[in-house]
């Protein structure tokens, strides 16, 4: 995956941001709003993470407008949104963890997870569940 040379460490709140805008994105952007509300945060963080994200080519903004995801942004969005789903489901299907705790482990989590055991656990996932 080649990155803007301009391009920060991807840190789990830039991977949170950019997972909930992959979620709430259409052919019409994104409205900072809609992601302030969707984590909890002001519009001013929004408007410096959104900064952020544009200088390191996640995201297209322009001034008082909707945010739109690059091709890097909705990747790198897409793997996490991956890991949380697998790991959730793992949680809950697998090892019978109550859905809102494995929600909430899922999402901490997904931003630690290597790929190796990341598509382990879809691997098992696949596998149909057997009595013993």
């Amino acid at each position: 995956m080649k990155q803007n040379s301009h391009t920060g460490k991807i840190t789990p709140s830039k991977e949170d941001y950019l997972k909930v805008m992959l979620e709430l994105s259409d052919n019409e952007g994104i409205r900072s709003t809609d992601i302030a509300n969707a984590l909890g945060v002001s519009k001013a963080s929004v408007s410096c993470m959104m900064d952020v994200l544009k200088d390191e080519g996640y995201v297209t903004k322009e001034k008082y407008s909707t945010v739109t995801l690059t091709e890097n942004g909705r990747n790198i969005a897409a793997n996490v949104k991956r890991r949380y789903e697998l790991l959730k489901r793992f949680l809950n299907d697998i090892l019978g963890v109550e859905a809102a705790t494995a929600a909430g482990d899922a999402c901490r989590i997904e931003h630690l997870i290597s790929s190796e055991t990341t598509d382990k656990i879809d691997r098992q996932l696949e596998k149909p569940f057997e009595c013993k």
